[in-house]
Formats: C-alpha cells, sequence, structure tokens
C-alpha cells in the first residue's frame, strides 16, 4: 500500500480551503494514510533577492529533512511536466503496486523553491500552466491525488 505525505511551505488561513483540504484527505484516507506537515514560510526582510533565496534555501531544508532515499519525491513548480489526471493516476499506481511506496510531494511558498528540492525530485510538475496561490495549489493537488484513486480504483467520480 502507498502513504502519501505532503510537506508544504506556508499554513492554510482561508477557513473555505482548510474545509475543502480536509473533506479529500478523508476521501484520501479511505484509500492509503496520508499525511501533511506544514512548515513556517521563512521571514524575508524586504525584497532583495539575496533575502529572498535565503528564505527559499531554509524552506529547502525544511522540506527536504528527513526525506529517506527510497521515497519518491514529486515537487510542485510551475516550470515542471505537465500531465493528465490519467497520467497522474498513473504515478501513482505504479508506486502503489511497485513502490517505492512512500510518494511525497513537495509544495513550496509564494517565493517557490530551492534547487536542491528540484534536483532531489524523482518528477517535477506543474498542476497547470496558470499560476496559482500555493493554498489553491494544495487544495488542487488533494482533488487530484483523490481523483488517481478513482480513476485507479474505477470509481464514477472521474468522468
Amino acid at each position: 500500500m502507498v502513504r502519501i505525505k505532503i510537506r508544504a511551505i506556508g499554513k492554510i488561513k482561508e477557513p473555505y480551503i482548510r474545509e475543502a483540504i480536509s473533506d479529500y484527505s478523508k476521501r484520501i484516507q479511505s484509500f492509503c494514510p496520508l499525511d501533511c506537515i506544514e512548515y513556517p514560510e521563512s521571514p524575508v526582510s524586504g525584497s532583495h533577492p539575496s533575502s529572498i533565496n535565503q528564505a527559499i534555501q531554509s524552506e529547502g531544508v525544511k522540506l527536504l529533512s528527513g526525506l529517506d532515499m527510497d521515497d519518491y519525491v514529486i515537487v510542485l513548480d510551475g516550470t515542471g511536466k505537465k500531465c493528465s489526471s490519467e497520467k497522474f493516476a498513473e504515478i501513482i499506481g505504479n508506486c502503489e503496486i511497485n513502490g517505492p511506496y512512500v510518494l511525497i510531494f513537495l509544495i513550496g511558498g509564494p517565493n517557490g523553491l530551492s534547487d536542491r528540492c528540484k534536483k532531489r525530485a524523482d518528477c517535477v510538475l506543474s498542476l497547470s500552466p496558470m499560476t496559482f496561490p500555493h493554498q489553491v495549489a494544495r487544495l488542487i493537488l488533494y482533488e487530484q491525488v483523490y481523483r488517481a484513486f478513482t480513476i485507479l480504483r474505477g470509481l464514477p467520480y472521474h468522468r
């Protein structure tokens, strides 16, 4: 059985997004264990590029801490590859059947992800060519993970 872990920078502030994520989380947990760890955003003093880069690096260290070499890591990044819901379901199904059995999603903060996170990734994935606030991106991820399991199980959610 695959286990999914989501590691994200920042808290979900909007109650309606928290409620939707909670609903999808419960649905996903009927298929597999699911954990989410939220790390605080690193402070940025001003808009100087070096301060932003320092925050990105600090957040990257948090996201990568404690990962095992066998974990399958998917980084969500706008520069990543785009795939259909069916292809995304294949990725999850492959991990579920063949391993590695721990699938970890890394979601950066508003300033993006460190190069170290991207280099550690087994897959760099874009949710859309559009840009979303990271809170909305997290909700989309939960929905797509749920959709992937319904596709894999032949359930009517995905039409």
